[in-house]
């Protein structure tokens, strides 16, 4: 089997996606087009967000799928899950690890139903912040916040999770370091006064991950962190992987194994970092369905110093199966485009780095035992 036909067939597990939304909606083709750009849809213009190129990829994809209807428009369940089953088949879509601490408007929050629409597996990720954020309103005092956190995150694999995720980045950064008890308490009841319930303090998030992470090692799940672009709100210049180096050298060497999502523009930096550090992984996901003309170059330049075995698929995908779609598609184009070019490797070596990158290393990391 040549190698385009090899990744035509090849399996997908999606390590960092999101919830899908009902179908049924009136309104799909302006959410639609609101997620093919990271863009705050309060203020920024949907009009200029549909003169991007991820807006006419997205409506490319969903054509493909259907015929007659219109899977833009208003859904039957039974149309939806037509249409999602064959879009999610045709990429070979197998396991979703859907981070459950985002939840966008009119989500498919059961994990079984998005099973069943998407002919996959699914599993939770764990997301720290929002977790914390949610215990602390049951929470009087940092030592009954602490107890509840530091139980809930000991039984995290016994309750089915396969894995954490941290967005540092997008409250303060990823500068993270060892922050001592008596700093985080003082931090944590000013917190607490402030009646804000969105957590963003540098100490008390660097508390937590920090002193979390032998809970993780223990359990043998990896620990995700939100890198470069993302959301509107995020300060991207702090949001560097290269700013994690303390607690990488600390954690990594002891275990912890540490995912670094979505890196554009820091892939070339994150593939350094996966060149030098033990139980390092990455991957480019959201540039792949947002920044479609990007992802052969990306990609090339994210595998500039990477070993295979540490670089990852991902979609980041939500909401919208044509984004499942467009980044599928695109990711396996642009693998073909870099394996190609590559005479010096054999097939069969091509091959299994393929393999690696699209299921096998995510199956190994997050404990996924089912057959690819």
């Amino acid at each position: 089997m040549n190698l385009a036909d090899y990744l035509k067939e090849v399996p997908l597990l999606d390590h960092h996606c999101h919830f899908l939304i009902d179908g049924t909606l009136a309104n799909r083709a302006q959410r639609t087009a609101m997620i093919s750009s990271e863009a705050d849809s309060s203020y920024y213009p949907l009009e200029d967000t549909k003169n991007r190129l991820a807006w006419w990829e997205f409506q490319a994809e969903a054509k493909k799928f259907s015929q007659d209807f219109d899977p833009l428009n208003v859904l039957t369940q039974q149309q939806y899950q037509q249409y999602c089953t064959n879009l999610f088949g045709h990429y070979g879509y197998r396991s979703l690890l859907i981070d459950i601490g985002f939840v966008p408007d009119n989500a498919i929050l059961d994990l079984k139903e998005t099973a069943t629409l998407t002919n996959t597996s699914v599993y939770p990720i764990y997301r720290l912040e929002t977790a914390a954020q949610d215990i602390m309103q049951k929470s009087v005092t940092f030592e009954q916040w602490w107890q509840a956190l530091y139980a809930e995150v000991k039984m995290a694999k016994a309750n089915g999770y396969v894995g954490f995720k941290s967005i540092a980045a997008y409250r303060f950064g990823l500068k993270i370091t060892e922050v001592s008890e008596k700093q985080a308490k003082i931090a944590f009841e000013a917190w607490k006064k402030s009646s804000v319930v969105r957590l963003s303090d540098p100490q008390i998030i660097s508390y937590l991950v920090w002193n979390l992470a032998p809970l993780m090692i223990k359990q043998d799940l990896p620990l995700q962190f939100h890198v470069g672009y993302g959301d509107a709100d995020t300060d991207m210049y702090q949001g560097n992987p290269l700013l994690l180096r303390d607690f990488l050298q600390k954690w990594c060497l002891a275990g912890l194994k540490v995912v670094l999502l979505h890196c554009y523009p820091y892939h070339r930096e994150a593939g350094y970092l996966a060149s030098v550090f033990p139980n390092l992984y990455f991957d480019i996901s959201l540039i792949d369905p947002l920044g479609p003309s990007a992802i052969e170059r990306v990609l090339d330049e994210a595998l500039e110093l990477a070993p295979y075995t540490r670089f990852l698929f991902a979609s980041d995908a939500s909401t919208s199966p044509e984004m499942y779609g467009v980044a599928a598609r695109r990711f396996k184009e642009a693998l073909l485009a870099h394996f190609e070019k590559l005479t010096l490797l054999p097939l069969d070596a091509k091959k299994r780095y393929i393999d690696a990158i699209c299921w096998q290393t995510s199956a190994q990391i997050y404990g996924i035992r089912e057959e690819f």
